[in-house]
């Protein structure tokens, strides 16, 4: 499942980042690493970015980003 397609409130686990490796280095470096919980805060409508909460900080993330960031629904674990 893609980050992308889960709803604000949502808990999911980190499992595959697919971006070219220099964006991926980047995310990685923010704290997007596989295994990591995630919870989806905000999605905005008509395509703006989806608001993520890791490590206790929010970040951002363009739609299109957020679609190549593969998750697994954890239910809070």
């Amino acid at each position: 499942m893609k980050l992308s397609d889960l709803p604000a409130g949502s808990l999911c686990r980190i499992k595959e980042l697919q971006f070219d490796p220099t964006l991926k280095r980047k995310l990685l470096e923010m704290g997007l690493i596989p295994g990591q919980i995630v919870e989806v805060i905000q999605v905005s409508p008509f395509g703006g970015p989806v608001k993520i909460k890791i490590k206790g900080y929010c970040l951002a993330v363009r739609k299109s980003d957020a679609e190549k960031i593969i998750v697994e629904e954890c239910n809070g674990k």
